[in-house]
């Protein structure tokens, strides 16, 4: 069975770290089998090679620095924030979404200069609560977010979770959008907690020969995915 195949148009997350401080019931993370581990120097400045191609060509807008796990563990974090703006230039949004256990004000200062889109999750009101005020002083508190309770998802039946979130149509495959794991695997979307997917590493990746598509978890994913001829539901094409 052969699935259709878009171009890749953005590097547009990247999964700084694999390794979390939280294991909520409701996230892939605790089941997630794949090594936890910080994303090593030479796999991100590949992320930003291409990432600054895509900008150049005018695909992509928005840098996000967080995949699943939490990025401000990484040891190197305020240093990559700062690659990723001096690589990918003003006008790229960077943008990341933190529980905010380690965000306090020495860090958001030090994030300050290169002016990041931050979103704190209240995983844990009581910690992200300290968290958003230094965001909010610093500028860089975008959103607050409580989609576990409000927009719920079931990371396309790969937890046990009720689905709150409304169907909408799937901005990773058919807009080319790729997700950079933490030991440099690209898949075709976020919500692949195994890599499972990968279409490559992303040292390999050649636009010309790496595809975003559909894959497994699609089927069960609250997302849609609107292709000519192909039936989501049951991941084949229509006779």
């Amino acid at each position: 069975m052969s699935f259709p195949q878009f171009p890749v148009t953005s590097i547009h997350q990247v999964e700084l770290t694999s390794r979390c401080n939280l294991a909520c019931v409701y996230c892939v993370h605790p089941t997630m089998t794949r090594a936890k581990i910080d994303m090593a120097e030479g796999t991100y400045l590949a992320c930003l090679k291409w990432a600054r191609l895509f900008v150049e060509k005018g695909t992509q807008i928005e840098f996000n620095v967080c995949g699943i796990g939490e990025s401000t563990m990484h040891p190197r974090f305020v240093e990559y924030v700062q690659l990723a703006r001096e690589e990918l230039g003003e006008k790229v949004e960077i943008v990341f979404a933190t529980n905010g256990l380690l965000v306090d004000e020495e860090l958001a200062a030090a994030l300050a200069p290169y002016r990041p889109k931050v979103g704190v999750s209240l995983h844990r009101p009581e910690m992200a609560g300290p968290a958003i005020e230094a965001l909010k002083k610093h500028g860089l508190l975008a959103w607050i977010g409580s989609d576990a309770a409000t927009a719920s998802v079931d990371w396309a039946g790969q937890v046990k979770w009720h689905v709150s979130a409304p169907a909408m149509p799937c901005m990773w495959v058919k807009d080319g959008r790729v997700f950079v794991l933490a030991d440099g695997r690209v898949s075709p979307c976020c919500f692949d907690g195994l890599g499972s997917e990968a279409i490559c590493n992303i040292k390999e990746f050649d636009p010309e020969q790496h595809f975003t598509h559909p894959y497994r978890l699609c089927k069960n994913c609250h997302q849609t995915l609107d292709i000519e001829g192909y039936d989501q539901r049951k991941e084949v094409f229509a006779a």
